[in-house]
């Protein structure tokens, strides 16, 4: 490895290493807000202004989930207690799970079989959905999709395109009701049926594009 190499080897390492810690502190952050299971409006300003003065943290998983639910809340000036709720379970589900633990920016199970590189698109497609969600209850998700152009169901079945994973789900997902989702797609998939098993955070990623540029939902 040459000198330029190294540096840059180096200086990414340090990177990841000031965004574990700033996730860490906002996942600090976000279990004192919900410790009383309230949320204020000056409480939300504030998560506003410390995601604007580290725009690392609003730009990474999961972050930049809990920054648009803030900026879509505060986009009229009117903080409904509907978006108040909503932002309070988010951040209890950011401080419950390992994300305050190791402070990591893409906390993925290697043990779950996702796609490595899918591409995913919305228009025409089917999703299903299994295990709980940082971006919000099942039927957030299905909205989103349907806005999109896209199907939700219930059930996996060849035809299905997408098969969504929650970020929060339990270690011993095999055991579970949404394992035997993830486990009927496996075996579709291992047919040579066309059905991709996607993490939230892959999900968030391309729903990001496709919210930003319409063609990218095509």
């Amino acid at each position: 490895m040459g000198y330029e190499e190294a540096n840059a080897a180096i200086r990414s390492s340090l990177a990841q290493r000031e965004l574990r810690k700033a996730t860490q502190v906002l996942t600090g952050i976000c279990a004192g807000i919900a410790s009383d299971s309230r949320i204020n409006e000056q409480e939300i300003h504030y998560l506003q202004t410390w995601l604007a003065e580290y725009p690392e943290v609003a730009a990474a998983w999961p972050g930049y989930m809990l920054a648009d639910r803030i900026r879509t809340a505060l986009a009229d000036g009117v903080i409904t207690a509907e978006e108040q709720t909503d932002i309070l379970e988010t951040l209890r589900q950011l401080s419950s799970n390992r994300f305050a633990e190791t402070g990591a920016a893409q906390a993925e199970s290697p043990l779950l079989p996702l796609d490595d590189d899918p591409s995913i698109f919305f228009r025409n497609m089917t999703f299903c959905f299994t295990g709980n969600f940082i971006f919000g209850t099942r039927a957030a998700c299905e909205r989103i999709v349907l806005s999109l152009g896209s199907m939700p169901v219930d059930r996996v079945s060849r035809k299905l395109d997408y098969l969504v994973i929650g970020t929060l789900i339990e270690p011993a997902w095999a055991n579970s009701t949404y394992g035997r989702k993830i486990e009927t797609a496996v075996r579709y998939r291992d047919k040579g049926v066309e059905l991709c098993i996607v993490s939230e955070h892959q999900w968030t990623a391309a729903l990001k594009d496709a919210t930003r540029s319409p063609d990218a939902s095509q």
